[in-house]
């Protein structure tokens, strides 16, 4: 799909950022402490940082995330059963199995990533919201809008809800009468995931209710990824017709044809 970005970038050093720190701390370790004991530190950061990764699986229950676990945890029990190998190559034991079987996750998390299984959708709602609003003008109001009215009931929207969930499309909550569709931006979704965050009162969210109404919230720091002002009124109801589209689709039990539509984009597929 041709068309023209109108949402900046953001935070997509991260993915740079992380492995760098790693590899700092294994070789200053290593040139302090010796070898031995870089190859044990990191063996133990692997398997710590993997609690996020079965974090973020529980929560959302995207199995791409029980992948980036698995590997991680493998990577780190690699990195510790190699340790008695260096010194003595008869003491290599299971760290052949370790080894197949780092390569092989680490294979299969790279082809999940380059298909954006792992990527926060949340810009690429934003484009798509952004893509017919025309018109500019920097008219930014910071409470909720009325953005139309759909059909659903509520087992068709508890499938949406798990569609968007584990597709990390949203975080959703769960109100009385409606549900709330929390849009992760990078480096955003971490609150949540950790449980810090109890409510989305300061971040964008689509909320549509069991008579089928859909309201917005767009942030003045959301609003601001943008490359222009757009209007904002126009974008709000934009955002809203998006997320009536997507349960449409979830309703005909056409998910693939939502994921074909953000991937059409050709954003960055990390992040």
């Amino acid at each position: 799909m041709l068309f023209e970005r109108k949402t900046k970038d953001r935070n997509q050093w991260q993915w740079i950022i992380y492995p760098i720190g790693v590899l700092a701390i294994f070789f200053g370790i290593g040139t302090t402490l010796g070898l031995s004991v870089a190859f044990y530190v990191l063996g133990g950061v692997f398997i710590l940082i993997s609690t996020m990764a079965f974090l973020t699986y529980w929560r959302t229950q995207n199995a791409g995330f029980l992948v980036v676990a698995l590997f991680q945890v493998s990577a780190g029990l690699l990195c510790i059963s190699a340790v008695p190998a260096f010194e003595d190559k008869s003491k290599i034991g299971i760290t052949p199995i370790f080894v197949v079987t780092t390569y092989g996750l680490m294979i299969t998390l790279f082809y999940l990533a380059v298909n954006r299984k792992l990527k926060w959708r949340g810009q690429e709602i934003f484009e798509l919201a952004a893509m017919p609003v025309e018109e500019t003008g920097n008219n930014y109001t910071a409470r909720p809008r009325p953005a139309g009215q759909t059909e659903v009931s509520r087992t068709e929207m508890v499938r949406f809800v798990n569609f968007i969930t584990s597709h990390l499309i949203a975080f959703a909550f769960r109100e009385e009468n409606r549900f709330v569709f929390v849009l992760p931006l990078p480096g955003n979704d971490l609150p949540y995931l950790l449980g810090l965050k109890k409510d989305y009162l300061d971040d964008t969210w689509v909320a549509i209710d069991f008579d089928g109404n859909v309201s917005v919230n767009i942030t003045e720091e959301d609003y601001l990824i943008f490359k222009q002002d757009l209007n904002f009124d126009q974008l709000c109801e934009s955002l809203g017709n998006v997320f009536i589209d997507f349960l449409q689709l979830s309703k005909q039990g056409e998910e693939q044809r939502i994921i074909d539509r953000m991937n059409a984009l050709r954003l960055f597929p990390l992040g």
